[in-house]
């Protein structure tokens, strides 16, 4: 059950939405949520480059600027963030800190069950206006699981529908620790899920669907779909199931590469389309 959701913040469309999520599941849930803005000294500090000779107070003033000026945004970040938690009625807290982005982030989600964070990061916003690298640093080190949120998700839980859910599973370690990690967290009276197996191999790929289901029974989540296909797994969510369905569970990355090619090429794909939440076992 999530009991404490980390939410870095940054100053883009994104940030809207994954506000809006963090309360609405912080509600579900009666979660503390903590609002994480980070000031990238290092950053500054090198958009400042090479000092010439008897420029050093220039520099100096230039770089107080920058930190000012990031100061008071990363401040209205955090007021719309409270304001926001006080206004559904959700326990928040906010953590400031310094350095660099992606390494911030990642320390403190070793104390966190659940991240939530926009599938683009603008974190480095003090020095450039362009999207940065934060998100696949995270993805490679962060201990909590990780649900990224595209710039306009809008779903109401108040609507009553069902949020449907495609869990891509191929009984490797990631993407079964994503099966885990999911299945631990949610709420099943939320959720339509569909578990999908990619292989050429149907006997198995069948047994493997089974296994999953049976785990996900015994979190209490009776009602699940499940789909053996031998298509590619990019190709099949991509023709039958994106534009159907609203949420996909899939591994992370290994540092060293993909444990799995299949499941790792759909979640290049996920991440690349931002359009999608995606749910990313750690």
């Amino acid at each position: 059950m999530v009991k404490r959701i980390l939410l870095p913040l940054d100053p883009s469309p994104y940030t809207e939405s994954v506000i809006r999520v963090a309360t609405m599941i912080g509600k579900m849930y009666d979660a503390q949520i903590t609002g994480l803005v980070v000031l990238d000294i290092p950053g500054i500090e090198r958009s400042i480059g090479p000092i010439p000779v008897g420029a050093l107070h220039y520099a100096e003033k230039m770089e107080l600027a920058k930190k000012v000026e990031a100061s008071q945004r990363i401040e209205g970040l955090i007021d719309k963030f409270v304001t926001k938690c006080e206004n559904e009625g959700v326990a928040c807290h906010e953590a400031h800190t310094q350095g660099y982005p992606s390494d911030q982030i990642i320390n403190e989600s070793k104390y966190y069950d659940l991240m939530i964070i926009g599938l683009r990061t603008f974190f480095h916003f003090e020095t450039s206006d362009m999207t940065g690298d934060s998100l696949d640093a995270i993805l490679s080190e962060a201990v909590a699981p990780i649900l990224g949120i595209p710039s306009d998700f809008d779903y109401d839980i108040k609507s009553g529908r069902k949020l449907k859910v495609l869990i891509a599973f191929n009984g490797g370690v990631q993407s079964a620790r994503a099966l885990q990690r999911f299945a631990q967290l949610v709420n099943p009276d939320y959720m339509d899920i569909t578990i999908m197996n990619s292989s050429d191999n149907k006997k198995e790929g069948i047994y493997l669907l089974d296994r999953a289901a049976e785990y996900l029974h015994s979190r209490n989540i009776r009602e699940v779909k499940k789909e053996w296909t031998s298509q590619d797994v990019k190709k099949i969510v991509k023709d039958k199931y994106y534009d159907t369905h609203d949420v996909f569970v899939v591994g992370a990355h290994a540092r060293e590469g993909l444990f799995d090619f299949m499941v790792g090429s759909l979640t290049k794909y996920l991440l690349r389309e931002a359009k999608k939440p995606v749910f990313i076992g750690q």
